[in-house]
């Protein structure tokens, strides 16, 4: 059991990674299937990320990527599961620190749950998790800039902005895609742990 205030880290078997006050995240299985279905073909949901009219994906493909993953717990999908109800409400990731020890998360929620604050209650546990179980020295995510609620989000942990980049999809792709214009947010770990005074 790792304390962090609200947001308690509790370790449990292979495929539960955490909880917190309201939310357990857990590794997903085919089972999910259709919860990713619905959640990578949302145009809300993926606008963001490039893709205005959603995913283009089956259910086939979906299965395929969770079996690639299974039994990981870095780098793989994980799903955001609402504990006073059993909803599946989204996804996130623990990303596996790569260049300069610098790790990524990243954390989608179907819009019928936004705006509860369970974004900002899911990243601060990926970002504790990533720096009591990992070798980490930074935990980076890049939001849309026109996702002004991401970008809370990364504030909220301690993260800072530390530059800008745009993504292009290749000429093949332009029919169903847009160009993304991300911000880079990174939290290190002594900034982190001054952020989260202000929650426990």
């Amino acid at each position: 059991l790792q304390s962090n205030g609200r947001y308690m880290v509790r370790m449990f078997h292979v495929e539960h990674i955490f909880e917190t006050e309201r939310l357990v995240v857990r590794q997903a299985t085919i089972e999910d299937t259709d919860h990713y279905f619905e959640l990578w073909t949302h145009p809300k949901v993926m606008k963001f990320v490039g893709f205005p009219k959603g995913l283009k994906i089956t259910k086939e493909e979906i299965q395929k990527q969770l079996n690639q993953t299974k039994g990981k717990i870095l780098d793989c999908r994980l799903v955001v599961i609402r504990k006073e109800d059993g909803k599946r409400i989204g996804e996130c990731k623990l990303g596996s620190p790569k260049e300069e020890g610098i790790s990524e998360t990243d954390v989608k929620l179907l819009p019928q749950y936004w705006g509860h604050g369970y974004g900002k209650e899911v990243k601060r546990s990926l970002v504790d998790w990533l720096f009591n179980n990992t070798e980490c020295k930074g935990v980076k995510a890049t939001p849309n800039k026109l996702n002004i609620a991401s970008q809370k989000m990364q504030e909220s942990v301690g993260a800072r902005l530390v530059g800008e980049t745009v993504f292009r999809f290749p000429e093949s792709m332009k029919d169903f895609t847009e160009d993304v214009h991300s911000l880079t947010y990174i939290v290190y770990k002594d900034d982190w742990l001054f952020a989260r005074k202000h929650f426990e």
